[in-house]
């Protein structure tokens, strides 16, 4: 195969990675390990049960997740005794996956949580965390109080979402990573691959906006050329209360944090590079999403906006009186 017709596949490739995404989302099963906690008789529990603490008081949960006709899910939270402990939030857009891990979110408490990823795109991943409230399986959000708003899902474009203590405070933060797309790195100038994106988006029924927005995401990466560093978009520290959330950081605490991460990355770069042991090894060098030009914000936020259908993530803080 000549270099024309390996770049000519590409895109049909692209395109046969999202089928396959949407294909994952649908027909996915959860494999669960249930042996840990044994318990006889309990019709609730069943090979794909969720076994999880939300409570922190060292006795499992069973989390039962079942999918709709519309590839979204409902859940119910049962106890080890089969009674029916909460129900899913009326109205929370959760999508089948097999990509979900259980987490601490604080080093010092028992509690467990569900961390909830959903492919979105090719490298795009959205991300709920989730707990129990009263008789209800609610989403975390994050707060933003400068802007007072609330803010979920968390959403990932470069790597995988950072869950981790970088304050050293025992209380986890998550990191949202993107890709930098520099102004001026070169773009995919080829009218023949175009047709065939046209062509591949037409047999799979896609609109000529999605059609569109597809050619000028393929044509701003460039083969991942266009893609550029990580940026670190957004960093939310866990505040553990009785109604848990997520804190966005504000841009001088972010500035501070993401430049201890810049720093490193850049450290272990150099590291690598200077040292024959890490031969064949690759570290990804971070910036700071504040360093970007806007044309490269409203880029992120425009293949945010494609990959996730334009769906709504920050909403305003509801008032005391809840309006």
């Amino acid at each position: 195969m000549n270099i024309k017709n390996k770049k000519l596949l590409f895109p049909v490739l692209f395109l046969s990675i999202i089928a396959v995404i949407f294909a994952f989302i649908t027909i996915s099963k959860r494999k669960n390990d249930i042996s840990a906690t044994p318990v006889e008789n309990n019709s609730k529990i069943n090979e794909d049960s969720i076994m999880v603490d939300f409570y922190g008081d060292g006795i499992k949960e069973v989390l039962n997740v079942i999918e709709k006709e519309t590839g979204m899910v409902n859940m119910e939270l049962f106890d080890l005794e089969g009674n029916k402990i909460a129900g899913l939030l009326d109205g929370l857009y959760l999508h089948n996956t097999t990509l979900f891990k259980i987490v601490k979110l604080n080093e010092n408490s028992p509690k467990e949580y569900l961390q909830w990823d959903m492919a979105t795109g090719p490298h795009q991943i959205q991300t709920v965390f989730l707990t129990v409230i009263g008789d209800l399986i609610q989403p975390i959000y994050s707060m933003d109080f400068e802007k007072k708003t609330m803010y979920f899902p968390f959403y990932n474009s470069r790597g995988s979402l950072i869950v981790s203590d970088a304050n050293y405070d025992g209380l986890v933060e998550i990191i949202e990573n993107v890709d930098e797309y520099p102004v001026n790195a070169p773009r995919l100038e080829n009218p023949e691959i175009e047709n065939i994106v046209r062509e591949a988006a037409s047999n799979h029924n896609l609109s000529e906006d999605a059609t569109k927005g597809l050619v000028e995401i393929m044509t701003r990466e460039n083969y991942g050329k266009g893609r550029g560093k990580k940026a670190i978009m957004a960093i939310h520290s866990f505040v553990d209360e009785e109604i848990p959330y997520f804190r966005r950081l504000p841009p001088d605490e972010y500035e501070v944090t993401a430049g201890k991460l810049v720093s490193a990355s850049e450290e272990v770069a150099e590291e690598i590079k200077n040292d024959k042991t890490y031969e064949g090894l690759t570290t990804e060098i971070m910036i700071r999403y504040s360093d970007l030009e806007q044309d490269s914000k409203d880029f992120n936020e425009f293949v945010r906006n494609f990959w996730t259908f334009g769906r709504i993530y920050e909403f305003p803080i509801p008032d005391e009186n809840g309006e």
